[in-house]
């Protein structure tokens, strides 16, 4: 199985020209921005390409309603009409234009002001438009947000030297909360009725506050799945439900296996490498990839991985089954095999 490549599971390979950066999975549609300002995206049934836009980058997160696409690139925003690929209207953000994200009816975005001289972030901003990108409310605080997400309001986690949650609900009021570690917040994801929050000192935390997990160092990945969470850090260890699992490599990123399942996990140790962990907690290698996988997505009966060269790689139930099928005809070529020499022996004796 070690042998298999990322590319032989795969139903379609695209490449966006530099290290992918952002990806955006949703029905029928993959898009991919880059770190060099490509935006391309594909439908899944057909693999044709629907957009291919170039935009100032990093392309640092995309998110779509109705037809219209936002994206958070360079120090902007932007709003892009899918079906023809017309850019509705820009407007520029302070710093680095980070994240973007639909809610009660308004695109927020999540910028941030990096100080070369003292290398390190001073000043981050909630920004709030209407759909026509006329801006609403801003506010601005001291730490980095680190992930923007929303539950039944924006939740911002956020960096030193604060380390806590940042949240902003219909009555426009900023409110801090603090977690159960006062750790800087890293990553995070949106689950179903909390938002997860993974910090630098390997803690998980929801958006309550509690304390939801301890993992063995920085947390490099963190999904939600449909009975919770799953995260994985870069000393190799994977937090699923009740489970454990140490893999002793670094963790770029997790995802649900196609057929809906399984988890998913990327590793990195000179290579790329894909391994399948079970309900049970059991994981095998079961392909692997030259270049580091940057960004991964997932739906129902698919997932797409980009890597830093800029290729796409989108791998589905239907592609995926291909490889029980190839194992059971290489089991009976093998036995064909071991057969003539079992035969070609006794002619010998």
């Amino acid at each position: 199985m070690g042998d298999r490549r990322l590319s032989d599971a795969s139903s379609f390979i695209r490449d966006v020209g530099s290290c992918c950066s952002s990806i955006l999975f949703e029905s029928d549609t993959v898009v991919v921005g880059s770190r060099e300002g490509a935006i391309n995206s594909w439908s899944i049934e057909t693999g044709k390409q629907i957009l291919g836009l170039e935009l100032d980058g990093p392309i640092s997160d995309l998110a779509s309603s109705g037809d219209v696409l936002y994206t958070a690139c360079s120090s902007n925003l932007v709003a892009i009409e899918i079906s023809t690929g017309e850019v509705l209207w820009s407007t520029q953000l302070e710093g680095s234009s980070d994240s973007v994200a639909i809610w009660d009816g308004f695109i927020w975005a999540l910028s941030s002001v990096y100080e070369i001289d003292i290398s390190d972030y001073t000043e981050s901003t909630l920004w709030k438009f209407n759909s026509q990108g006329d801006l609403i409310e801003r506010w601005s605080f001291a730490e980095k947000g680190w992930h923007m997400g929303v539950n039944n309001g924006i939740e911002i986690g956020i960096g030193r030297p604060s380390c806590g949650i940042i949240k902003v609900g219909r009555d426009g009021i900023l409110n801090y909360h603090s977690l159960a570690v006062p750790s800087p917040v890293t990553i995070g994801c949106d689950g179903s009725e909390t938002t997860i929050f993974g910090l630098s000192d390997g803690s998980i935390c929801n958006s309550e506050g509690d304390l939801c997990g301890k993992a063995s160092g920085l947390v490099t990945s963190i999904i939600s799945i449909d009975d919770g969470w799953a995260s994985g850090d870069r000393n190799g260890r994977i937090l699923w439900g009740e489970k454990e699992i140490e893999l002793d490599r670094e963790v770029l990123s997790l995802g649900v296996a196609p057929n809906g399942v399984d988890l998913w996990v990327q590793t990195w140790e000179d290579k790329s490498r894909f391994l399948s962990i079970s309900p049970r907690g059991d994981y095998s290698q079961i392909f692997e990839h030259p270049d580091r996988i940057m960004v991964c997505n997932f739906k129902e009966e698919a997932i797409v991985f980009g890597d830093e060269s800029g290729r796409v790689f989108l791998v589905e139930e239907r592609y995926e089954n291909r490889f029980d099928q190839e194992d059971m005809k290489l089991g009976h070529r093998e036995e064909e095999r071991n057969l003539l020499k079992e035969r070609l022996r006794r002619l010998r004796e």
